[in-house]
């Protein structure tokens, strides 16, 4: 893919919590979740991620996990979370995107 090539998908973080939830990670962290945010918008089923409901996938980035849901409509994604794997990670998936 040359560097001139627009991406499919626009990548849109989808609130201000998001955008708390991807500066709270460490540099480390940070930078890898960025590059498959990235990623997402060439590729938005990558090898990997799996669907959670609907339209809505998950892709895992080491411990965390990238929630969206892909808008084929309006070519966008909708990042819903960036979270730390835990028990409470896909609690309330559904309310992410309304």
């Amino acid at each position: 893919m040359s560097t001139d090539e627009q991406p499919v998908f626009e990548v849109r973080l989808r609130s201000k919590r998001v955008q708390s939830e991807l500066d709270a990670l460490q540099e480390v962290d940070y930078e890898r979740v960025v590059v498959n945010l990235r990623a997402l918008a060439n590729v938005p089923r990558p090898h990997g991620c799996e669907k959670l409901y609907d339209a809505i996938y998950r892709v895992r980035v080491g411990d965390f996990r990238i929630i969206y849901l892909i808008d084929e409509e309006n070519k966008r994604i909708e990042v819903g979370g960036i979270r730390r794997r835990t028990e409470r990670t896909y609690k309330g998936i559904k309310g992410l995107f309304r």
